[in-house]
């Protein structure tokens, strides 16, 4: 006869669902009304909890919008773990990102409408995309910290780490910019991978004498 759940596995999994109910909960508000009209008392009653119960998930309204992309960031932490050692974080970053995010044959990846959806709701926010970091590693991209650390033979904890994860919060940031609003590119996967690879492009140009970078490899993505 198989033996009953522990009490600590019931919890942990009620723990996992009460948090993913309060981020699908955030999304939905976030993509109906608003993310500037949405508060975490509107999140807390759709996910039908208390808003303190709510705090002991998560430290803010902005935690929860990024958390949205926690299997996002599990699908590429997962590419990056296939990738050789002998590239760059940023590299491999980049990498990975483009495999999760492409559509195949034609069809949406998971990783692709995730990011999608966190797009619209920054994008049709002001107060959230007033911050460069909105995606720092405080709230999210614990996966691909960890993979990264090891890659890099350091402690997640280092500052290394903390410093690829927040500059390529700011190159995603800027890459997404934008997309989905009036007079701009639409939010598909080859215009997210084209402009994030352009960016990434335009980055690695900073670190040469400005002078000798040809004009047109100055800009990493125009409206539409």
């Amino acid at each position: 006869m198989a033996r009953n759940a522990s009490p600590r596995g019931l919890r942990e999994r009620k723990k996992m669902r009460t948090r993913a109910t309060l981020i699908d909960a955030a999304a939905e508000l976030c993509l109906r009304q608003g993310y500037d009209n949405t508060t975490v008392d509107q999140i807390a009653t759709a996910a039908e909890v208390s808003p303190r119960t709510f705090s002991r998930y998560f430290p803010s309204k902005v935690s929860v919008v990024a958390a949205i992309t926690d299997d996002l960031d599990e699908l590429i932490a997962e590419a990056m773990e296939r990738l050789p050692d002998d590239i760059t974080a940023y590299d491999a970053l980049l990498a990975a990102s483009l495999e999760v995010l492409s559509s195949r044959d034609g069809v949406e990846s998971p990783g692709f409408r995730r990011m999608a959806m966190l797009i619209r709701i920054i994008n049709g926010s002001t107060s959230y995309r007033a911050s460069a970091l909105a995606l720092r590693h405080d709230v999210t991209n614990k996966a691909t910290m960890r993979v990264m650390a090891r890659r890099m033979n350091v402690p997640v904890d280092d500052r290394a780490v903390t410093l690829v994860t927040d500059v390529w919060a700011v190159i995603f940031s800027d890459s997404f910019a934008g997309l989905g609003q009036p007079g701009n590119h639409e939010i598909a996967p080859d215009v997210i991978c084209a402009r994030l690879a352009a960016t990434v492009a335009l980055f690695r140009n900073t670190w040469r004498p400005w002078a000798r970078v040809p004009a047109g490899d100055r800009q990493p993505h125009t409206s539409a």
